[in-house]
């Protein structure tokens, strides 16, 4: 039997300061830019980003947090014999 949640994390990519102004325009042209379309906006840019997860920051997360979806999955082969949430 498995037991499946889910956690929320930081992670964190750098990008050279000497791109800051460039990078203040695309957001405020994209206020909207997720994490991924910055990183992907650095890389189309000529950076080379490397992701890494900061240590210590991983927190289980609630239904509520999770938009009403299950966090917890218990599961049995492929059977799922218990969610907490829809």
């Amino acid at each position: 039997m498995f037991i499946d949640y889910k956690t929320t994390v930081w992670e964190r990519f750098e990008i050279e300061d000497e791109h800051k102004e460039s990078l203040l325009k695309f957001l405020k042209e994209s206020p909207e830019a997720s994490a991924m379309d910055i990183w992907n906006w650095y890389s189309d840019n000529g950076g080379d980003p490397y992701t890494e997860t900061i240590e210590g920051t991983s927190e289980e997360m609630s239904v509520e947090n999770n938009g009403g979806c299950s966090t917890i999955e218990i599961l049995l082969s492929d059977q799922i014999l218990f969610e907490n949430g829809k």
